[in-house]
């Protein structure tokens, strides 16, 4: 077997390997749906590369072609690239992080992907066989999810839209939604095969009520609209075939004619009560006014106003979000790192610029479908491929991309950009000579060893050390390999190290419980504190870290140092809470009750009606001794949401006010609440207000009601008729 099929074979082992991907979870790291399936893409991506960079070399055949769709992806990549050495956060914006894994160092594996395939893979088919794997990829895929369907199997995102291995539904979605149109594809491929167009067709009904189960609705209406579009391109344009244009005519009248069924039965109870259809049903715009995007997308179009020609660089919608943070968010995530539109995403990320070479490779992609001898594209086949980028474009506007809908993008990219006609460059004939070969080759290898080294196996080993620090901590106290977990992760110096901190900051509390020895207390405050303060030297912009350190250091007793933080995150995102209640609890830690109550009222002008607002001025009144204010405050919450939050309860405890306290386990009593715990707290009440008998009385009904427990409360009782209070023991 000679080098060069060696090196095609290397090349395509890979890229059918990839279809495969989605099923990878990784328990081992941290976000197991998301990091393994990325590293080993990048890792496969470095190794199909390699190969097909000597290929190139040694056969014009696997050369890329000029095209303007080429130039439109080079673009794009370059302009992102260069939005991001610019970026607001240089380092994150190439790396990311675990949660997303994308950055630009994603960007450039999926732009090394697009060469390879749209260079090797140059005849029907290849591309027929490529399309067929990721179909019987996606058809496995739709039978785990039946599964999930069935309760044999976790739904892991929660509720009942089914995820597959993908952990969200959206992202599930989308590929089915992809795998839908490769089936479609397919089927008018095997014209003169009609078992195999029939079993294609028989499989997709499966992908569409695995798809329906996802209850995704950017993706459910992007198919309906890429269907409409493929069907009316087809009953216009198709010359050739009546019978397909009949077809179509009449999936056009099928669709259409739903879509008015819908609307008119969508206030029955048969579709109020089913959970994926009453998504549907429901959407108005007074339920638009309660999601995310609402607010979301007037933050990234302000945001892009500040930075209109590159951007902030990938990742960088956090710091626009936190500038921009809107109080009446209150309900929603803290911490947006995407405007939940993939259009308005590369707008932040890479400014005017970098949009419109992203549109210029969607706008591309169709011209080079429907240009003259391009290809051997039959009318149905163009109007297919038209609708399945008029669907992606469309459920694109509702969502962010993920790692499989990039794939699935760029091979769609790369199959148009295979089938243009346009001359072969020129650029790899410099390597002709078989002793630059030889030196090429060695440097390819030297390079993937590297790559996978450090762009991979070291952030791998750091999440799976990460993971175990966690483990550790889930059923018991920290111990000294706890911490050996942490440092080991850090010490691989990688883009986990943000991650990694943001997990020690997040210990503290069980670092610091009464049961951790002295010597590892001290360790760990010695390494969480200079990591968290060499976060904060590296995004010294970023209102989430100077967050995070003000709470840390709340945490070990050091205030002055902790409000100075605190307030630094408030000058990038002056009108969040969440920072201001932080804020305001370091000052009652402080005990400068006056400043606490300004603080907590600071945040209650930003939006009344947020009930923890309310609560915690109206607490900060009871500290700073202003009943008046409290009782004028809490008039403004129900007593249900008043008297069963355990804050309001905490600081009565903190006041000495005990005869409120005997309301409110009084009234959860009452109100659903007749446990133990109420019943003990309300008898401890009952005993600071001086009421023995009272709280003997409750102690005694508890008795009759929880018998297993009478020894103690026999004993707490004599504790009591003796003159002693059995509380404070």
């Amino acid at each position: 077997m000679d080098m060069k099929t060696i090196l095609r074979r290397v090349v395509f082992v890979g890229i059918f390997a990839i279809p495969f991907i989605p099923f990878l979870v990784t328990p081992s790291m941290l976000f197991p749906f998301i990091t393994g399936k990325n590293f080993i893409f990048r890792i496969i991506v470095e190794i199909i590369f390699g190969a097909w960079v000597l290929l190139a070399i040694k056969d014009a055949e696997f050369r890329p072609k000029f095209s303007w769709l080429l130039v439109a992806m080079t673009s794009f990549v370059a302009i992102v690239g260069i939005a991001d050495i610019f970026a607001e956060n240089p380092y994150k914006a190439f790396w990311s992080n675990f949660e997303r894994m994308e950055g630009f160092i994603t960007t450039v594996h999926l732009y090394l992907y697009f060469l390879v395939l749209s260079s090797t893979f140059s005849i029907e088919k290849w591309w027929n066989r490529l399309f067929s794997t990721w179909v019987g990829s996606s058809v496995l895929m739709c039978l785990f999810s039946l599964l999930q369907v069935a309760g044999k199997a976790t739904i892991n995102q929660g509720g009942v839209r089914v995820d597959g291995k993908f952990g969200n539904a959206s992202y599930l979605a989308v590929f089915l939604l992809f795998n839908i149109f490769f089936g479609a594809f397919l089927f008018l491929r095997a014209r003169d095969k009609k078992v195999v167009g029939w079993t294609i067709a028989g499989l997709s009904i499966l992908e569409l009520a695995i798809l329906y189960l996802t209850a995704t609705r950017g993706a459910i209406l992007g198919l309906i609209g890429g269907v409409l579009v493929t069907v009316l391109l087809t009953a216009l344009f198709d010359k050739e075939s009546k019978y397909v244009r009949k077809i179509s005519v009449a999936v056009l009248i099928v669709v259409v004619a739903i879509v008015a069924l819908f609307v008119a039965v969508r206030r029955t109870p048969v579709v109020q009560n089913s959970p994926v259809l009453s998504r549907f049903a429901n959407l108005s715009l007074s339920e638009i006014k309660t999601q995310g995007r609402y607010y979301i997308w007037p933050m990234a179009i302000e945001g892009s106003k500040e930075r209109p020609i590159l951007g902030w660089g990938q990742e960088g919608f956090s710091y626009v979000f936190n500038e921009n943070y809107n109080p009446k968010m209150y309900t929603q995530e803290q911490w947006f790192d995407r405007a939940h539109s993939a259009p308005l995403d590369w707008l932040i990320a890479s400014g005017i610029l970098g949009f419109l070479a992203y549109v210029s490779v969607i706008f591309f992609s169709y011209w080079y479908i429907w240009k003259r001898n391009i290809g051997d594209y039959s009318v149905s086949e163009k109007s297919l491929l038209t609708g399945l980028l008029s669907a992606y474009v469309f459920q694109s506007i509702f969502v962010f991309d993920n790692l499989l809908s990039y794939v699935l993008f760029f091979s769609v990219v790369a199959l148009i950009q295979s089938r243009s006609v346009g001359i072969k460059l020129s650029f790899f004939d410099k390597f002709g000579k078989s002793h630059i070969q030889s030196a090429v080759a060695v440097v390819l290898t030297i390079l993937l060893v590297l790559s996978v080294y450090f762009l991979n196996w070291k952030p791998i080993r750091a999440s799976q050390h990460l993971i175990k620090a966690l483990v550790s901590m889930q059923n018991a106290l920290p111990t000294e390999e706890t911490l050996n977990y942490f440092e080991k992760a850090i010490g691989y110096d990688t883009f986990a190290n943000t991650e990694i901190r943001e997990q020690l900051v997040s210990a503290a509390h069980t670092f610091l419980d009464s049961g951790v020895s002295p010597q590892l207390r001290d360790r760990y405050l010695a390494l969480t504190t200079k990591e968290i303060n060499k976060q904060v030297e590296e995004t010294p912009n970023d209102a989430r870290y100077l967050l995070f350190k003000g709470v840390f250091l709340r945490s070990v007793g050091q205030y002055e140092e902790a409000v100075l933080s605190l307030n630094k995150a408030l000058e990038f995102s002056p009108q969040k809470q969440t920072i201001i209640f932080e804020l305001g609890a370091t000052y009652i830690n402080k005990k400068d009750f006056k400043t606490a109550l300004s603080v907590f009222k600071r945040a209650y002008d930003l939006e009344p009606s947020y009930g923890d607002a309310a609560l915690l001025y109206g607490i900060s009144a009871i500290y700073a001794g202003d009943t008046a204010l409290a009782d004028k405050v809490f008039a403004g919450i129900s007593q249900a949401r008043l008297y069963q939050d355990d804050r309001l309860v905490s600081v009565l405890v903190d006041v000495g006010r005990w005869n409120e306290i005997v309301k409110i386990f009084t009234f959860r009593i009452a109100n659903g609440g007749d446990n133990v715990d109420n019943n003990m707290a309300l008898a401890v009440a009952y005993l600071k207000t001086g009421n023995r008998e009272q709280s003997i009385s409750v102690l005694k009904r508890l008795s009759e009601k929880s018998p297993d427990i009478k020894e103690q409360i026999d004993y707490y009782i004599s504790e009591i008729k003796a003159g002693r209070d059995p509380s404070t023991q």
